[in-house]
């Protein structure tokens, strides 16, 4: 039945297509019309907002005999045609799964094989404050290329200065610590994974002019600099911990398309957790959901890569700020500090929400589309489990870009 109580603008209408489209598929406009459901634009009111009915279900007559059509659509029919699509996308989930865990359990066992050498673990400092290291990890984006002729000279990136610049952030760790540890003791690193930690292939139309290699050989080259990494901060940490939530880049189909852990961040996680088994001060903790919850001393955290929350040209503070207030009722409890990455840009929100930079800099996307770039960097601060955050710090890994003109007076490359 047509609401026609309702008032559609062109937004509402089409949303409300889309669903009707997702639930019954391609269908004539008579089929549309002999729909018994709620809230279902007229057909007048569709040609009132311009909008073209193939481009939502693909046929506009049925090629049949009314009664056969009627019957086609009647609620019994309607019933077994959605039990059928459930059956298909259950049988399709399962298979997926058994690929995913397939696939893992292959990977798992090659890393067996590989012989990661455990670090001596070092004593703890003596310090009157013990206070704790934590750093923010996230959108290293591994197999990025950022043309620096394309971007106007603004930003350049690849897989060698990935590794360069995980080099950068674990020497300003060791220099940060060895400055402080005397005074705050600085014994325990937490570091918060927060995903896309790999760039994908598959993620936005034309991705692959933008990449360095496939996505497999972007997990490889990742977990041997992360295990490296963090084999070197246990040598000099008496204790670490690394807790672990997935992004939006690890995924290896169209959105939607794959089972939400069909993830080569949750794969990298998987294979860094076996390969630091035998480093006995290193502890993993590897998230089964989007968001993990965390409590350390008289506060919680909630770690998510925030690609949930929408954004237009830059950072939604007004939709960070209404995700940060509805999880404490969401959950039953005061979520004190929200940590994620996602949009390139470190920030903070009222003290409570944290947003990590970005190992990669500027872009295609932020520079030649939303006129944006930031310095490549990550954050760091430290904690005190009745106090709190203190001391936030951006980690900056690269020099800010000065751009020069040539003896014509032209700035960016030209022919």
């Amino acid at each position: 039945m047509t609401d026609k109580r309702c008032v559609w603008d062109n937004e509402s209408i089409r949303n409300r297509l889309k669903e009707i489209k997702e639930q019954y598929g391609d269908i004539s406009t008579e089929q549309y019309d002999n729909l018994n459901i709620p809230n279902k634009p007229s057909r007048p009111s569709l040609r009132r907002h311009q909008i073209n009915w193939t481009d939502y279900f693909g046929i506009k007559r049925y090629r049949g005999n009314t009664a056969t059509e009627q019957e086609a659509f009647s609620p019994q029919n309607q019933v077994k045609l959605l039990t059928l699509k459930n059956e298909k996308l259950i049988k399709e989930n399962n298979h997926q799964k058994n690929l995913n865990a397939i696939f893992i359990e292959n990977c798992l066992s090659a890393i067996t094989k590989c012989s990661f050498k455990a670090e001596h673990v070092p004593k703890p400092e003596k310090a009157k404050h013990a206070q704790e290291f934590h750093a923010m990890k996230s959108d290293d984006q591994v197999g990025e290329r950022v043309d620096s002729d394309w971007v106007q000279g603004v930003s350049e990136y690849n897989i060698e200065l990935f590794k360069r610049r995980m080099i950068i952030w674990l020497n300003k760790i060791l220099i940060f610590r060895e400055q402080d540890k005397a005074s705050l003791g600085l014994n325990k690193l937490l570091i918060y994974m927060l995903g896309d930690h790999v760039e994908g292939e598959l993620i936005f139309k034309g991705q692959q002019n933008f990449i360095d290699t496939i996505l497999v050989e972007q997990l490889m080259i990742c977990l041997n600099t992360y295990v490296n990494t963090i084999l070197k901060l246990a040598s000099e940490f008496p204790q670490i911990e690394l807790f672990m939530v997935i992004g939006n880049h690890g995924r290896h189909g169209g959105k939607g398309e794959t089972h939400p852990k069909s993830n080569f961040d949750y794969l990298l996680f998987r294979l860094l957790k076996e390969s630091l088994v035998k480093q006995t001060n290193v502890s993993v903790f590897i998230s089964e959901s989007p968001t993990m919850l965390i409590r350390n001393g008289r506060f919680n955290f909630s770690l998510n890569h925030n690609s949930d929350v929408n954004s237009y040209m830059g950072i939604p503070y007004y939709g960070l700020d209404r995700k940060a207030r509805r999880l404490d009722s969401l959950f039953g409890m005061k979520i004190h500090y929200k940590l994620g990455g996602h949009f390139h840009v470190p920030a903070n929100i009222g003290d409570e929400t944290i947003v990590n930079g970005t190992m990669v800099g500027g872009s295609d996307l932020s520079i030649n589309k939303m006129q944006m770039a930031c310095i490549p960097s990550q954050k760091i601060f430290y904690f005190d489990k009745d106090h709190g955050i203190h001391r936030e710090s951006n980690i900056y890994l690269a020099d800010p870009v000065i751009l020069e003109p040539d003896e014509h007076g032209i700035y960016t490359t030209h022919l």
